[in-house]
């Protein structure tokens, strides 16, 4: 069917000008957002398809990005998923421009951290609406943010804001939807709505639980805290932690876990943590179908906990420079996050008179972690 494009407007000019990327295949769309942006005073760039536009947004470093799903080579989704994924860019703000009204493809735009969603034909008025609110939003939760972590802006900014950002607008999205049409939505749609909200609720909890469980231990290195009562029965727990990792993540048949038991000197919750946290970065960043290995064992009067996996490894420097939020190489890595578990797992090691490392795996090929603790006397 084809679409009609609606009038173009004339105004005195933006309040702010904007640098706009508009990336869209049909010419005439293209063409019509284009003149109506540039009317209200803002400096546009164009393309048309998705490839040449995340060219153009390193190049340009636009404002604000206009995008279609449809379309030749890589799709909007792809543009999204992959500007999300890119440091110093992955907070610009993306609004879809398409001719898809399914609730499916907005639940998933929005799943993947999209600003907002307009569904041609759409007039002059709701595309600089959008715009603006798009930005204010951005704006109010990069306020926020700066609040918190100025004192370490530079190495912050980018991760905090995809991290936040992402999950809260998949929440909010899909909730706008509801709150739109609640007379529309059936039941199967409405469980896979739940469904969606659930998964970026989901994220949200763990990247909570990390911050809480970092700032906690950042505390007991403060006093040089440790409880010196502390005796856990180590076995049991790191493999109940690294099967349900496991699940989790979809990588049951992956994993394989031998532990030993002995009584450790440490916190059982702390225990758990290191197990999990280290199972799920062995599960995040080596390929599915690839082995993932738990083993625990007495070790010249040491609990010698090692998990290994098959994925890219790290280099020396790597290595030696892990530090809570800093991730190496996020543009080369599909896994996000904030760098914050391996620095928790080495900061908790050395609490309770332990030790972290990181080596290659075998054949020098993937990962190796492994922590030492002391045994109870």
């Amino acid at each position: 069917m084809t679409e009609h494009l609606p009038t173009t407007g004339i105004d005195k000019g933006p309040a702010k000008l904007l640098k706009v990327l508009v990336i869209e295949d049909d010419v005439r769309w293209r063409t019509w957002v284009e003149s109506n942006l540039e009317s209200a005073g803002h400096h546009v760039h164009t393309a048309s398809d998705g490839i040449v536009g995340l060219e153009m947004i390193a190049q340009v470093k636009p404002d604000v990005i206009l995008c279609d799903i449809e379309m030749p080579r890589l799709n909007g989704f792809g543009v999204l998923e992959a500007l999300r994924q890119q440091p110093g860019i992955s907070d610009i703000p993306l609004i879809f421009l398409t001719s898809r009204n399914a609730r499916v493809d907005q639940r998933k735009g929005m799943a993947l951290g999209a600003d907002d969603y307009l569904t041609k034909p759409f007039s002059r008025e709701e595309l600089l609406s959008a715009i603006a609110g798009a930005l204010s939003r951005r704006e109010t939760l990069a306020e926020r943010l700066r609040h918190y972590t100025e004192e370490h802006r530079r190495e912050l900014a980018a991760p905090w804001a995809h991290e936040l950002l992402t999950p809260l607008n998949g929440i909010l999205g899909i909730a706008s939807m509801l709150e739109a049409e609640p007379g529309a939505i059936s039941p199967a749609e409405l469980r896979e709505l739940a469904r969606s909200i659930h998964a970026s609720a989901r994220r949200q909890q763990e990247f909570a639980r990390k911050l809480v469980q970092h700032f906690q231990v950042e505390q007991m290195k403060e006093f040089n805290w440790r409880d010196p009562a502390a005796v856990v029965e180590a076995g049991a727990g790191i493999e109940d932690e690294a099967i349900g990792v496991a699940e989790r993540m979809g990588r049951s048949t992956d994993l394989q876990v031998e532990c030993v038991r002995a009584a450790v000197a440490i916190n059982v919750q702390w225990l758990r943590a290191l197990a999990a946290e280290l199972t799920e970065n062995a599960c995040k960043f080596s390929p599915k179908g690839s082995p993932v290995t738990v083993t625990a064992r007495v070790v010249d009067g040491l609990y010698r906990i090692e998990i290994t996996d098959l994925g890219p490894g790290m280099t020396p420097e790597e290595r030696s420079s892990i530090a809570a939020f800093r991730q190496f190489d996020r543009a080369k890595h599909e896994q996000q996050g904030l760098g914050l578990g391996l620095s928790l797992v080495r900061n908790v090691a050395r609490l309770h008179r332990g030790s972290c490392g990181l080596e290659p795996g075998p054949g020098g090929q993937g990962l190796r972690a492994v922590v030492e603790l002391p045994l109870a006397e």
